[in-house]
């Protein structure tokens, strides 16, 4: 696989960002494939992952870190999701600049927490992308996180979050907070974490109070309109996705206006089977490869 590096802007910060390709087999007729991370993700973790799953096919795949992770300029250990959303803008500018000078199209990806952010950066780069790819995502924040803390541990969370902005708001110094103690991960997905993705260079996060007020404030749902009436989804997910319950891929596949295709994986969780040669990884991003195919 070919690595070309490319530096880009957002919000006047530079972010590190690179095309991949295939040596022997680059089919220029393709679209290229932008792959978003999720929620802590980096460039060299899924969407490299993703990237040697689709280059043997001919896709050309751009994978970039967003400000403050990897090599990208921006406050370390600092997530809101608005300001990712913008990144993701920013990442299409560029593509978008090479496919049209190629004369290609554009396919916009994301894999969990992004499965949603790219629903929000469409709104800003209406036209600039034709197609869109939500993998094992999320919907509406409040709603999953009522599923995942059950209706007692939602009143925590927000009894929580009322304390530290008091605390905050009497003068109280900023503090980091574990992000998975905002973020809360399922079993299964937590030990995939913890003993797969802390592998990965400079992989890690402290949080703060303000990604909970981001966090909660998620809901590309309810977003959706007529800028998305002609641009097809496919929306791929875990049928036994307990971080992000199946419910969250069918209230989007009913929400979404335009084309769409609902795929649900058949034991497939949310993380634990992102492996390069999982059997599970290997049939999720070959029916992906399959769909852009057919449909871009």
């Amino acid at each position: 696989m070919i690595e070309q590096k490319v530096k880009f802007y957002s919000d006047g910060l530079v972010l590190d960002g690179a095309f991949f390709t295939d040596e022997h087999n680059s089919n220029p007729a393709l679209p290229i494939v932008i792959v978003c991370s999720g929620f802590t993700g980096q460039k060299n973790i899924h969407p490299e992952r993703y990237a040697r799953a689709f280059t043997p096919r001919g896709f050309t795949v751009f994978g970039f870190d967003y400000r403050g992770f990897g090599e990208s300029e921006g406050t370390r250990e600092k997530v809101l999701l608005e300001e990712q959303v913008r990144d993701i803008a920013a990442a299409v500018a560029v593509v978008r600049q090479r496919a049209d000078a190629e004369g290609r199209k554009v396919v916009l990806a994301g894999w969990g927490m992004a499965g949603g952010l790219i629903l929000d950066a469409y709104r800003l780069v209406e036209g600039q992308v034709d197609a869109l790819v939500a993998m094992n995502g999320f919907f509406d924040a409040v709603r999953v996180q009522k599923a995942l803390r059950g209706e007692h541990g939602w009143k925590a969370f927000k009894q929580f979050m009322a304390e530290e902005r008091q605390r905050l708001a009497l003068g109280g110094e900023p503090k980091g907070i574990d992000p998975f103690d905002i973020y809360p991960l399922d079993p299964v997905s937590r030990e995939y974490v913890f003993t797969e993705l802390v592998k990965a260079p400079g992989y890690g996060v402290t949080s703060n109070f303000d990604f909970a007020d981001s966090l909660i404030s998620f809901k590309p749902e309810a977003h959706l309109d007529e800028r998305f009436a002609s641009v097809p989804l496919l929306i791929a997910h875990g049928a036994e996705n307990d971080l992000h319950p199946v419910t969250e891929p069918k209230s989007l596949y009913a929400a979404y206006p335009g084309p769409k295709e609902l795929f649900l994986l058949e034991g497939g969780g949310h993380t634990e089977w992102m492996l390069d040669d999982n059997p599970l990884f290997i049939r999720f991003s070959g029916h992906i490869a399959d769909w852009m195919l057919r449909r871009v």
